[in-house]
C-alpha cells in the first residue's frame, strides 16, 4: 500500500513544490528585496510534506474508520437493540464534535507557533548569510537577543498548544468513558432480566471498546490535517501572490537591431519611502561606453 501510494504522492508533491518555486522566481523585486529566505523555504517545506500526510490520512485512515463505525453500530443495534446502537452513535457524536471544536480553538495557537517558528529560522538563516555585515558592526549580541526573542515567543506559543492539546485528549477519554459505561449498564440490567448473557456482555464490551483504537486514531488524524492544511494555506498563500510586475496581454517579443538607449525622464522606486531615480534623463549612443558611478543603494543597477 505505502510503496504504491508513494509513487502517486511524491510525484504530486513535486509537481507542486515546483509550480511554487518558479512562481517566486516571477515575483518582483521588491518581494525578493523584502524577502525572509529562512521562513520561506520553511514554508515550502511543510506545505510539500502536509500534502502528503493529508492524502495518505484520506484513502487509508478516515474511509476505513467511518466504515468501522457503521459496522459496529450495525451489529449493536440489530443483535442487541436500538438503545445500544443510539448510545454507540451518541457517544461518537460528542466524541467528534468535542473533538473538532477543540481542535478549532487550538488551531490560531498552532499558526502563532508556525509563524512564530518562520520568524526564528528566518533571523537565524538571514543573520548567517549577513554573517561578515554582523561582524563589522559588532552585532553579535544584537543578533542573539533578537533570535532569543522570538525563539521566547515560540517557547509561549509552543506551551499553550500543549496545554490545549492535554485538555483535548482529557475530554476525549472522559467522553469515551462515559459512553462505555452506558453501554455496559445497558447490557447488565439485561443480565438481570434474563435477555442477555455474560457472553452477550463481554461483546458488546469487546464491540465498543474496539472502536477507542480508531476514534483515538481519527483525533491524532483530524489534529494532524488540520495542521497539515495551515501549512498547505501558508504555500499556497505563496504560489497565489500576485507580482506588481506582469507582462501585458499579447505584448510582442522585444527586437533590438542597433540604435542608441535613451532614457527620458525615467522614475524609480523600490517602495514609494525608497524614491531611487527621479526624473532622469540620459542617452547613450551605439558603440559606446558609460560608467555608472555612485554609493552603495543609490539605483546603479
Amino acid at each position: 500500500r505505502n510503496a504504491i501510494f508513494a509513487t502517486v504522492a511524491q510525484q504530486a508533491i513535486r509537481k507542486l513544490a515546483r509550480r511554487v518555486f518558479e512562481h517566486l522566481h516571477k515575483l518582483d523585486l521588491g518581494f525578493h528585496l523584502n524577502r525572509q529566505t529562512g521562513a520561506l523555504s520553511r514554508v515550502i517545506d511543510r506545505g510539500s510534506r502536509s500534502i502528503n500526510f493529508v492524502l495518505n490520512s484520506l484513502v487509508f485512515n478516515i474511509v476505513p474508520t467511518v466504515l468501522e463505525i457503521g459496522l459496529v453500530t450495525g451489529i449493536l443495534t440489530a443483535k442487541f437493540g436500538v438503545e445500544y446502537g443510539i448510545a454507540t452513535l451518541a457517544t461518537l457524536s460528542v466524541y467528534v464534535g468535542y473533538t473538532v471544536s477543540i481542535t478549532q480553538w487550538r488551531t490560531q495557537f498552532r499558526r502563532d507557533m508556525n509563524e512564530l517558528e518562520n520568524r526564528a529560522s528566518s533571523k537565524a538563516v538571514d543573520s548567517l548569510i549577513n554573517y561578515e555585515t554582523v561582524k563589522y558592526f559588532n552585532n553579535e549580541e544584537y543578533e542573539a537577543n533578537e533570535y532569543d526573542k522570538s525563539l521566547k515567543g515560540y517557547q509561549q506559543a509552543s506551551l499553550k498548544t500543549q496545554t490545549s492539546l492535554s485538555l483535548l485528549n482529557f475530554g476525549q477519554h472522559l467522553i469515551f468513558s462515559a459512553g462505555l459505561t452506558g453501554v455496559m449498564y445497558l447490557a447488565a440490567n439485561g443480565i438481570l432480566d434474563g435477555s442477555m448473557t455474560v457472553g452477550d456482555l463481554v461483546l458488546v464490551n469487546g464491540l465498543v471498546f474496539q472502536l477507542s483504537v480508531p476514534l483515538n486514531f481519527v483525533g491524532s488524524v483530524y489534529r494532524e490535517v488540520r495542521q497539515s492544511l495551515i501549512d498547505m494555506e501558508a504555500m499556497f498563500a505563496l504560489q497565489n501572490r500576485p507580482s506588481s510586475v506582469t507582462e501585458v496581454p499579447g505584448a510582442s517579443d522585444l527586437k533590438v537591431n542597433g540604435g542608441n538607449i535613451r532614457f527620458e525622464g525615467v522614475d524609480f522606486a523600490y517602495t514609494p519611502e525608497r524614491q531611487i531615480v527621479d526624473d532622469l534623463s540620459l542617452e547613450i549612443p551605439a558603440g559606446a561606453t558609460v560608467a555608472v558611478v555612485g554609493p552603495s543603494g543609490c539605483g546603479k543597477s
